[in-house]
């Protein structure tokens, strides 16, 4: 009877090695999924620099438009007190 428990013991071991072969696999996996969550997050911070330079064109181009207002409002004003037009 120990050749059975032997053989046992066996098997048994040879499924824990290929228990341990899957949880390596998925170690791997675990590993690669990881290395794209960073890639997508590098991408995500790009994207967020992107966005605060188009916020700053926006305010550059609001600024602009604002200092052109006021110009057209004084040369409006200008214009009717010394009835340029």
């Amino acid at each position: 009877m120990p050749t059975a428990g032997y053989a046992y013991a066996f098997v048994d071991s040879a499924f824990a090695f290929v228990d341990s072969a899957f949880a390596f696999v998925d170690l791997v996996f675990a590993f690669v999924d990881l290395v794209f969550a960073f890639v997508d997050l590098a991408f995500a911070f790009i994207d967020l620099v992107f966005a605060f330079i188009d916020l700053a064109f926006a305010f550059i181009d609001l600024a602009t438009a604002i200092v052109i207002s006021a110009i057209t409002v004084a040369d409006c004003t200008y214009s009717q007190t010394t009835n340029r037009y």
